[in-house]
């Protein structure tokens, strides 16, 4: 019936002529003004905290710290769906503040003030003070003994490691003729620069915390909020507007659990978190650093004897969508080009950064760039 007409999006007039409502279209402008402290070390504990100076400053209303979070009720962020199988289950590791610094940008305290000018100068005005540790930001460094150790769950700073065996590669590759081609790849960080910034606004009402969010999960972020603040889910709501791009990292729970936290810090007032473009390059999510090492044994008609597969990938400091990414790509390492006989072993590894999550693509452009390198 609509094959080979135009039909027109039920949502482009509104977009284009500016009429359609985003989150920040939806707050009133009584909503309190969140701003976040993040640490400015790479790996280390707080110490202490002064917020003296900064409570001075007019409009300031509450400062809350990492050591304000009495009940620490860990949360995974990643945008998968639950199970109820604690194996099947993403990690938890994040809580709204923490005093475990593990990357430079981690959340270790929030400013909740009437306005913008006033949460920015109040953040400027918050001295820390860290117990710092030793730091690894090299993906394969972070694998060998005695590397600084991120999260003493995970040895040697393994998330995970999985291996795909199809065919017989140590025999294959002593057909004769082979040509050996053999590589290291790696692709680099990257932030999806969506033009609406994260945001999200929290207040209670009549007993019911209300959450609106650019989210492009929120039946998930619902159930993270829920696990966060040791709430009962049937008293939270999250609404989902339209939102100004995403392409993964709004599929990740970014800090609707934070906001939602500090509006019961006010009473329940409304809250608004809104992250500037230059914080979400480093506290929000980005695109898995992956690096390949690829050997290739090739016939001279071009055709593959055998391959493989050597992949590390970046995972930062936090576990979000985790291994999911190295294995998607591990598994189709052999699918553009056939080959019968493959070894892959795909790594994913906690260093010291910034933490990767969902990007368009999830894995593939990583290993395909790889393979056509």
């Amino acid at each position: 019936m609509y094959v080979g007409k135009n039909m027109p999006r039920v949502d482009a007039y509104d977009k284009v002529t500016g009429r359609t409502k985003y989150t920040d279209d939806f707050c009133d402008k009584e909503a309190y003004v969140a701003r976040i402290v993040h640490a400015t070390i790479a790996h280390g504990k707080v110490a202490a905290i002064d917020t003296s100076e900064a409570e001075k400053i007019p409009g300031v209303i509450k400062i809350c710290t990492c050591f304000d979070v009495t009940e620490k009720h860990y949360f995974p962020t990643a945008g998968h769906p639950w199970c109820t199988e604690p194996s099947h289950q993403d990690v938890a590791d994040r809580l709204v503040l923490t005093d475990e610094v593990r990357f430079y940008g981690d959340d270790i305290a929030a400013v909740i003030a009437e306005d913008d000018v006033s949460a920015a100068q109040a953040i400027r005005k918050i001295k820390v003070e860290y117990e710092e540790y030793p730091f690894v930001l090299d993906v394969q460094e972070a694998m060998k003994d005695g590397a600084p150790q991120i999260h003493k769950e995970y040895p040697n700073n393994i998330l995970k490691h999985t291996q795909r065996y199809q065919g017989n590669y140590e025999e294959a590759i002593k057909e004769e003729g082979l040509i050996k081609v053999e590589g290291w790849y790696d692709t680099p960080v990257v932030q999806h620069c969506h033009i609406e910034n994260f945001i999200c606004t929290a207040k209670m009402e009549n007993g019911r915390l209300t959450v609106v969010s650019s989210t492009q999960i929120p039946h998930i972020v619902r159930r993270g909020i829920g696990q966060a603040l040791g709430m009962d889910w049937g008293k939270i709501r999250v609404i989902k507007p339209y939102i100004g791009g995403g392409f993964g990292n709004k599929q990740d729970i970014l800090y609707e659990p934070l906001c939602a936290w500090l509006c019961l810090q006010v009473g329940g007032h409304l809250v608004k978190l809104d992250v500037p473009r230059e914080e979400t390059f480093y506290c929000n999510r980005t695109r898995h650093a992956i690096r390949s090492h690829i050997i290739s044994w090739v016939r001279k008609d071009g055709t593959f004897a055998a391959r493989k597969l050597e992949a590390f990938s970046d995972q930062g400091a936090y576990a979000s969508h985790g291994h999911s990414i190295a294995a998607k790509g591990a598994n189709c390492f052999h699918q553009l080009y056939p080959c019968e006989n493959v070894e892959v072993d795909a790594y994913t590894v906690f260093t010291n950064k910034a933490v990767a999550g969902a990007m368009r693509g999830y894995g593939i452009p990583q290993a395909m760039w790889a393979v056509e390198s």
